[in-house]
């Protein structure tokens, strides 16, 4: 009896440290900030969604995400997070930016937007707490009344992400 309870506790063991978080939601800073929701299908690939805010506006991002495992310490799992999207959403602006002039309204006018996205990113995943953190890069190419065709290359952040089933 003695050993069928030694092998147990063992079974339940390896349990709580392999397990695996399907679900994590989270914070990201930058020049993009919101909330953000990921799904894990696998060890390499989740889906994220994001809801943020810029200028006077909101968008939704979408992202197709794969997962390498660069490092593991005795604290956490080191991941190299790269993949694409694309976003759509609402701006509120006062000009019309086209071949670097710039026309004002002088009101605030609605302006939807729909774009382009990739993402590159380095989280640190705790094994004792389901809690992850990340630094990442979202470069982004849209089309909007705002501006007819934008880029910006320079939307780095930072994350929270609370990990869960």
């Amino acid at each position: 009896m003695r050993n069928l309870y030694i092998i147990i506790l063992l079974c339940l063991s390896t349990n709580v440290f392999s397990q695996f978080y399907a679900k994590e939601f989270g914070m990201r800073g930058g020049y993009t900030a919101g909330f953000t929701f990921r799904v894990n299908i696998e060890d390499a690939l989740s889906y994220e969604g994001q809801l943020t805010y810029r200028d006077k506006g909101a968008i939704f991002n979408l992202f197709r995400q794969q997962h390498l495992e660069i490092g593991m310490d005795k604290h956490g799992n080191w991941d190299f997070i790269y993949g694409f999207g694309a976003h759509t959403g609402f701006y509120f602006t006062d000009y019309y930016r086209i071949f670097f002039r710039e026309i004002y309204f002088g009101r605030e006018i609605f302006t939807p937007v729909i774009g382009f996205d990739g993402y590159l990113g380095v989280e640190y995943q705790l094994v004792n707490a389901p809690v992850s953190f990340g630094v990442n890069f979202q470069p982004f190419m849209e089309i909007s009344l705002k501006q007819i065709f934008g880029v910006n290359l320079w939307d780095f952040g930072i994350s929270v992400k609370y990990r869960f089933n």
